[in-house]
């Protein structure tokens, strides 16, 4: 907020932070004109950002409660509050489950609709301490008397029965930071991460009030395209409009945009695994695909070897939308069936601007000066790849998928040329 000077609006101190120390409140900030020892200045609240930092203040209080509820021995560690969010550092042996996560994001929801009243008093740090369940920051210094904040009871009841099971039913602290006035007034919470920082530290990030709201909307704008986009695979798929390629891209920029979204983490999971199972689907399909295609190929190069046995050279393009595999398949049944020949197979996917090819020779035509890798080195330039290999086998992987035809053309003049 600001401090400005009385009847002087041009004398300003703009608060940047705000601490208390040996009982005096320091207001820390930047200074614009003179301020003098007795001057009177009207304080003037940034209420928006001051409203968001108690829902945030409250929330870490709540979080700290729904943590203890399911994990026991959890211990503040630290914490941050923001306007925009809440960070929240606990003690645990391990990383928690996705179940347990949605859990506490339950317990602090739930507690929120119930709305209780928030209670805050001094009390002696004595009789505070006696307080069964009341909860502290492990090895901080608290003054006396203490400020005791509590959730839905009130602080002269615990107060009265310290031993009585009042603090162990709700979020009972030593604070001295701003507050709302009711549970219900953070809105609702999300816990949008938890990881480790530190061994046997792990950290929560949390949103409320207006920021929790817009990490639910996305959620909700999130499932609307997951179902749109299960339909459209499913519909593709069937009507074989779109290629399974352009399918995949779409699911893998979906997840990408649930990864890098702000939502619920217990959400982010659940999304996950949905896009996981479309993904889990096109492998499978692409993986029968692929079956079909070796098959495919493999049979057409047993056709072309029961026309052709022992020709030559033989030069040619299988449809395996370069399948490195399938032409390596095609190519033992040439070194099995037709030992004689020497081979240079093409595939290409368009699609991957991607051309493979493959090449083997034996022994007569190495003799004859035909090797598989200075077969291969004649058309890679014009691929635009890269590749290698030895006197018996080559290949290479090319860019230059329109280069196909002349590059089949010049790899059959050559070879002409050294077996003629």
């Amino acid at each position: 907020g600001f401090l400005v000077k009385e009847n002087d609006p041009d004398v300003e101190f703009s608060v940047r932070n705000v601490q208390v120390r040996a009982g005096y409140v320091l207001h820390i900030g930047v200074m614009e004109g003179v301020l003098r020892t007795g001057d009177i200045v009207q304080l003037n609240i940034d209420e928006e950002r001051r409203c968001s930092v108690m829902k945030n203040h409250t929330g870490t209080h709540m979080l700290n409660f729904g943590l203890r509820e399911i994990l026991k021995e959890a211990d503040q560690r630290g914490s941050l509050v923001a306007p925009d969010r809440l960070r929240f550092d606990f003690s645990a042996k391990g990383a928690m489950k996705v179940s347990e996560v949605k859990q506490v994001e339950e317990i602090v929801n739930k507690m929120a609709e119930k709305n209780g009243e928030v209670y805050d008093m001094n009390v002696s740090l004595a009789v505070a301490k006696a307080i069964q369940g009341l909860r502290a920051v492990f090895d901080e210094v608290y003054p006396d008397p203490v400020r005791v904040v509590s959730i839905g009871v009130d602080v002269n009841q615990l107060v009265e029965d310290p031993m009585g099971p009042g603090a162990s039913t709700t979020s009972v602290e030593f604070c001295g930071g701003t507050h709302l006035k009711r549970a219900g007034h953070i809105g609702k919470m999300v816990i949008v991460s938890e990881e480790a920082i530190a061994k046997g530290i792990r950290r929560i990030i949390a949103l409320t009030g207006t920021e929790a709201v817009k990490a639910q909307h996305k959620v909700d704008l999130l499932e609307k395209s997951l179902l749109q986009l299960q339909k459209d695979v499913d519909e593709g798929l069937k009507s074989k409009s779109v290629s399974e390629k352009e399918l995949t891209r779409q699911i893998v920029s979906f997840d990408d945009e649930v990864s890098q979204s702000l939502i619920s983490y217990w959400k982010k999971d659940e999304l996950r695994s949905k896009v996981k199972k479309l993904k889990q689907k096109m492998d499978e399909l692409d993986k029968n695909r692929k079956a079909a295609v070796m098959t495919e190929v493999v049979e057409e190069a047993k056709k072309m070897i029961e026309a052709s046995p022992n020709q030559k050279f033989v030069v040619h393009e299988f449809k395996a939308d370069a399948n490195a595999k399938a032409l390596d398949a095609a190519m033992k049944q040439y070194k099995a069936l037709s030992p004689e020949t020497a081979a240079l197979f093409f595939t290409v996917d368009q699609s991957a601007g991607k051309i493979v090819c493959m090449s083997c020779t034996p022994k007569s035509s190495i003799a004859a000066g035909l090797t598989a890798n200075g077969w291969i080195n004649e058309i890679v330039p014009l691929i635009k790849g890269k590749g290698g290999g030895k006197e018996a086998s080559a290949q290479a992987t090319g860019t230059n998928t329109g280069a196909l035809k002349e590059a089949m053309d010049i790899a059959t003049k050559f070879a002409g040329l050294k077996l003629s």
